[in-house]
């Protein structure tokens, strides 16, 4: 019989490792639109749902923790990707519920974490999936599965469907508002969502 998951169940790990190549080098987890962080947002909304809300990031480290005093470094050097990322949240994470997701989602709302946390499985890993896209950095993993993933990269693999697909999912169907899980990777992004942006963020 399963109960629901309380704030002390769950961490929240917020990704923003990544090397924002397509931002012309600025931080994607830094972006404020009219004046307004993203990232506060996000944070802001994970606290409702975690007593453990933290940030993985490589870059501009004193930015960040001027936002939030939890933030983490990759374990693993030399920008491995969002799997490193997720290895280092599983590390550091203090429940036995990690929710990770991206700091370039700034569309996210309470509904992603409600979905999420509610789905009833039995795998260890619950992976959001919107028609029949995968989203693989929106997910929920058992911090169990630490070690699992450390041998996984010790392997020299780093593709995260992969070490998904080798531990077995669940895959959470999202039929709520798509438009959630809409990256900002750059700015023909900005300009293309530029009304969402304004719905959200004034």
């Amino acid at each position: 019989m399963s109960h629901k998951l309380q704030k002390d169940d769950v961490s929240v790990a917020i990704l923003a490792g990544g090397k924002s190549s397509r931002m012309e080098g600025k931080d994607k987890g830094l972006i404020r639109f009219n004046g307004k962080l993203v990232l506060s947002r996000i944070i802001s909304i994970a606290n409702e749902f975690s007593s453990d809300v933290f940030v993985i990031a490589n870059n501009n480290l004193k930015e960040y923790e001027q936002i939030h005093k939890r933030v983490y470094t990759d374990i693993l050097d030399d920008f491995q990707g969002p799997l490193s990322g997720i290895y280092t949240a599983l590390k550091k994470c203090k429940n036995h519920k990690l929710v990770v997701l991206p700091c370039d989602g700034p569309f996210i709302n309470k509904a992603y974490f409600e979905t999420l946390l509610n789905h009833t499985g039995n795998s260890s890993i619950k992976v959001i999936k919107t028609g029949d896209r995968l989203q693989p950095v929106y997910a929920c993993i058992d911090s169990s599965l630490a070690n699992n993933l450390q041998e996984f990269l010790q392997s020299g693999e780093r593709k995260i469907d992969k070490w998904y697909t080798s531990c077995g999912f669940d895959e959470v169907l999202f039929n709520h508002d798509n438009e959630m899980f809409l990256n900002i990777n750059s700015k023909e992004d900005i300009e293309i969502n530029k009304n969402l942006i304004s719905k959200i963020y004034g």
